[in-house]
């Protein structure tokens, strides 16, 4: 029987350290949801939450608000509920390894996603039910179509506005708090250990919010949940690894990014600020727009160890820089990866070695005739790079001919939907790049690793709040099982 005092914070172990039942590592809705199911089942659990971000209110207060902290990047700063058919994790429309599978998917997908709804909205959370796009958007995913390329879209859906998100997330917390959770802000897991008793870790609090309570060195729980989001998925590899959890690497997505007049991408931008659109290819792949940025810039960003082109947008229209940005990248699946797309993920290392510490630029008339931009030409250009510090050179020798190819076809085709930007003088910053992982899990979201579960976007399960969260629930499941489990 677990006392009230229990339930007021963490025992210490005979070593000292902080002794939980469980640590959910990560507060956005996967962490919030698990940390939720999990003190609905076992009330009295000696739960903490520990995120490297900062809680709702200091997250508010800043200029630009970061991605990590209370409500992670999807309900915090997103919103939007998707209340469709889905499935967990979220299957590619190309090849994929033969152990990725769906875990849940159809009508129990479609029940969790209302249970999640339904909790959403008694804590406050009270959009409207929006079943179809507006007629703007649906003329654009009209258009699109007629130009032969896919427009993806959320509908069924709720749109949260920041007071229903403000509601949602505070109510969330409160219930978890007057349930004994307990909340760790500012904390980063440095290094995780699997031992007899469960799991071991070491916190650096160098960025614990002022005044915030003391932060323990270490913490020993019997079970683990690893839940860090989009934007921790290369810290989830590595900690996932080295706790003896199967991780298999998926292909990789690479291309360049687009900076274009923000005037030429108006016509989609001024309809969703991030238009998602894509095309089928031949050799198991498809081509995609992602992470558009009207009026946003282009920034190198560490990422997956080589340094690749980011976008960052605007936060408020008027903000807004004369250009926008928006990468166009190749997905090949795990058979196109060694057949017609072999080479693209050799990219990123070989533009870093030709620039190292700065991306490279290339004007799209230069990629056409295979000639490397020159300063003086770049200088030239009615386009001013929004990334002073890139290097003006080459990309068109970096990527398989596919990729051309394919860029090329589809840019064509976007030509159609934001006339000019197949202009010559449109920028490609390269590389540009994203990684992927698959974690197998069982049906609850424990790995090969007993005792170790992982959940949400970083794992690549979900996209988005509702996916995201339906994942959490599954992982409150299987981490009630497993600490009951434990104590018979």
């Amino acid at each position: 029987m677990i006392s009230s005092s229990d339930r007021a914070g963490p025992r210490a172990d005979a070593a000292g350290h902080d002794a939980i039942e469980a640590v959910i590592v990560g507060a956005g809705a996967s962490g919030l949801l698990a940390a939720h199911e999990l003190l609905r089942l076992r009330p009295g659990s000696r739960v903490i939450l520990v995120d490297a971000g900062l809680p709702l209110e200091a997250r508010r207060a800043l200029a630009r608000p970061p991605m990590g902290g209370e409500g992670g990047a999807g309900l915090a700063l997103g919103g939007r509920l998707y209340l469709g058919a889905a499935s967990l994790p979220v299957m590619p429309p190309v090849s994929a390894p033969p152990s990725m599978r769906p875990i849940i998917a159809g009508e129990d997908y479609v029940r969790r996603a209302s249970e999640i709804d339904a909790l959403l909205h008694a804590l406050g959370a009270r959009a409207e039910w929006q079943p179809e796009p507006p007629e703007s958007l649906a003329r654009a995913i009209r258009e699109a179509k007629a130009a032969g390329v896919d427009y993806i879209t959320s509908y069924p859906s709720r749109r949260l506005s920041p007071e229903d998100k403000t509601a949602a997330l505070t109510g969330l917390r409160q219930r978890l708090l007057e349930r004994g959770a307990r909340f760790i802000f500012g904390a980063r897991v440095t290094v995780a250990t699997h031992t007899d008793e469960g799991f071991l870790l070491t916190l650096d609090s160098a960025e614990a919010p002022e005044g915030a309570p003391p932060v323990p060195e270490r913490l020993m729980t019997r079970a683990l949940l690893l839940a860090p989001g989009r934007y921790g998925a290369e810290w989830l590899t590595r900690v996932a690894s080295d706790l003896g959890a199967e991780v298999i690497a998926l292909p990789r997505a690479f291309g360049v990014r687009l900076e274009t007049p923000a005037a030429v991408y108006d016509p989609l931008t001024d309809v969703n600020p991030d238009p998602r659109l894509q095309a089928a290819l031949v050799d198991d792949a498809y081509i995609k727009t992602y992470a558009t940025c009207p009026g946003g810039y282009v920034s190198p960003v560490a990422r997956y160890g080589a340094l690749v082109a980011s976008g960052v947008p605007a936060l408020r229209r008027e903000e807004r820089r004369p250009t926008t940005t928006v990468a166009i990248l190749a997905q090949p699946g795990v058979t196109g990866a060694v057949g017609a797309w072999r080479g693209g993920e050799r990219a990123a290392r070989t533009l870093n070695q030709r620039a190292p510490g700065r991306l490279t630029v290339q004007r799209l008339e230069d990629a056409r005739q295979r000639r490397a931009t020159t300063a003086e030409a770049l200088a030239a250009s009615p386009i001013r790079p929004t990334d002073p510090t890139a290097a003006p050179g080459a990309l068109h020798d970096v990527y398989p001919d596919a990729y051309w190819a394919a860029f090329e076809d589809f840019l064509g085709r976007l030509e159609r939907l934001a006339p000019g930007v197949t202009s010559g003088e449109t920028l490609l910053y390269g590389p540009a790049e994203e990684r992927f992982w698959h974690f197998p899990t069982d049906a609850h979201m424990q790995t090969t690793t007993p005792g170790l579960f992982v959940a949400g976007d970083g794992p690549g399960q979900s996209q988005g709040v509702i996916q995201a969260s339906v994942a959490g629930l599954l992982a409150g499941e299987g981490l009630a099982a497993a600490l009951a489990s434990a104590a018979r």
